[in-house]
């Protein structure tokens, strides 16, 4: 409410003569409300208290604090170096003149000191040669117990997996980076680390495969890859044969949010409705119907036990693509399936049969309605069915019974998001690194980075998980089910 000078002036005078009319107690509430929000009256809260009353109620909502400077609560990785005073202690006589106290630990500022260097480093062990003057027999001085004996840590391997297969990092831009520090790390030498990388980890691959096919919802979608050795290959293909190559993605979750999520990407001729159907071989035949995921465009397994479901974020990008033309139908439509979303944010506490009930109660009628919306438009001619819009409509009609799948199912997912999040790392892998030369080296990269995602997923540092697996290769290929990124630990630990 915007208040005119010339009315509070006349409020003024109202008042000094004891009297306030009915036309001006809007006025007065708007400014008493004023005065009581107003940061610069007498007796209000400081700054200070108001940024960490914010905060406070950001960390009871799960909300990001917003930009600003990190704290050292934010680098939970970060190595801690404790400084104690040069001259003072806890306990000891205040130094200040003419002061009788004592000192006590008060609290503890914390300095965040950031440096750089180059991903490997490298170190030059000068151990000393002696030799006896008689019998010629040689004594070499041994390496500090905590080094190595072999050339490369596993520490070193988990690193450049993770700039590769992780950040798309290519070979030869990070052998040119270590060539300009002065510690080479040619790209043949590289690749041949992430194989034997890529053998350590495989059993734990094959043990989250299992515990994928087993899981109740997944998620999957293709994109596209370069494998040098198939192109080849299609230059001798008959006519009708498949061509493309494709790198599948999968995300395979429980219904409870606090379980692990598994990550998984396969690459070749074979597409997600493929790679899909020799996953789930491996479920287990008392498993109920999975809870399949997809876009319109995927390509269905044949795997009969299953629910599909389709993407409603896919859905929204038809009308979001034709808003310009016809504004009003699709803000009609975008406001409903915002409304849907809505709804779906209001049940990120509640358990799957909870959340359902909450969706067939109100976004069903919304739903209902923007489906007899629709026919309405087409039976009336106010939409031109090969228009943009018209075809939107007809995706949606088509698609309905997948797209509608969270009002019927328990635990069906609204869109296909967490994969196509997950896709995001493939695809930088190939605008980076452009190829894979071979299948072999396709799939070392599946590997990989199925690791490194399945890592980020359950928030695990993917280095440090690598450099454990490569650490006890042996131990892992003897009990895979305990080298898990989220059981890793706890086997470290007995280990130690």
């Amino acid at each position: 409410m915007k208040i005119e000078r010339e009315t509070v002036l006349r409020l003024e005078q109202h008042l000094l003569a004891g009297e306030v009319p009915a036309e001006f107690h809007a006025v007065l509430l708007e400014v008493v409300r004023h005065f009581l929000s107003c940061r610069h009256r007498r007796g209000a809260r400081p700054s200070s208290e108001r940024r960490a009353k914010r905060r406070d109620k950001a960390a009871v909502k799960g909300k990001p604090r917003g930009h600003g400077r990190l704290d050292a609560r934010d680098y939970p990785g970060a190595e801690h170096a404790s400084c104690p005073h040069p001259d003072l202690k806890s306990g000891g006589a205040c130094p200040m003149a003419g002061c009788q106290g004592r000192l006590h630990r008060f609290r503890r500022d914390d300095d965040v000191v950031l440096s750089g260097a180059a991903p490997i480093q490298a170190v030059v062990y000068e151990r000393e040669v002696l030799r006896c003057g008689s019998c010629e027999t040689t004594f070499t001085a041994a390496l500090p117990e905590d080094v190595s004996a072999s050339r490369f840590h596993p520490s070193a391997d988990a690193v450049v997996s993770v700039m590769r297969y992780g950040l798309g990092m290519p070979h030869h831009r990070l052998a040119q980076w270590q060539k300009w520090s002065g510690m080479p790390f040619p790209p043949s030498t590289q690749f041949e680390r992430m194989e034997k990388l890529a053998n350590a980890v495989h059993p734990v691959h094959r043990q989250w495969m299992k515990l994928a096919a087993n899981q109740e919802v997944v998620f999957g979608d293709d994109t596209g890859v370069r494998i040098l050795e198939l192109q080849q290959d299609n230059l001798t293909r008959a006519p009708g044969e498949r061509t493309g190559t494709y790198t599948s993605g999968f995300v395979a979750r429980a219904l409870e949010p606090d379980k692990p999520a598994l990550a998984l990407y396969a690459s070749g001729r074979r597409h997600a409705g493929e790679n899909l159907d020799l996953l789930l071989e491996q479920r287990a035949a008392e498993q109920p119907d999975v809870i399949h995921m997809a876009d319109a465009a995927s390509r269905d397994p044949s795997y009969g036990k299953r629910v599909a479901a389709r993407c409603l974020a896919h859905a929204r990008r038809h009308f979001v693509e034709a808003q310009e033309a016809f504004p009003d139908q699709c803000d009609h439509v975008l406001d409903a399936i915002a409304s849907v979303y809505q709804h779906e944010a209001q049940t990120r506490e509640m358990d799957p049969t909870a959340r359902l009930a909450h969706h067939q109660q109100h976004s069903a009628p919304v739903m209902t309605a923007l489906l007899e919306w629709m026919d309405e438009q087409v039976r009336e001619r106010l939409v031109e069915p090969n228009s943009r819009l018209g075809r939107a409509f007809r995706y949606v009609k088509r698609h309905w019974e997948g797209l509608t799948s969270f009002l019927r199912v328990a635990g069906a997912p609204l869109d296909n998001n967490p994969i196509e999040r997950e896709l995001r790392t493939a695809v930088r892998h190939r605008k980076n690194s452009l190829f894979y030369k071979s299948q072999a080296g396709a799939g070392v990269g599946d590997v990989l980075m199925s690791a490194i995602r399945t890592c980020v997923l359950n928030r695990v540092d993917p280095v440090h998980y690598l450099t454990a697996v490569g650490a006890h290769a042996s131990r892992v290929r003897g009990a895979p089910e305990a080298w898990l990124p989220w059981t890793y630990k706890q086997t470290l630990a007995a280990l130690n």
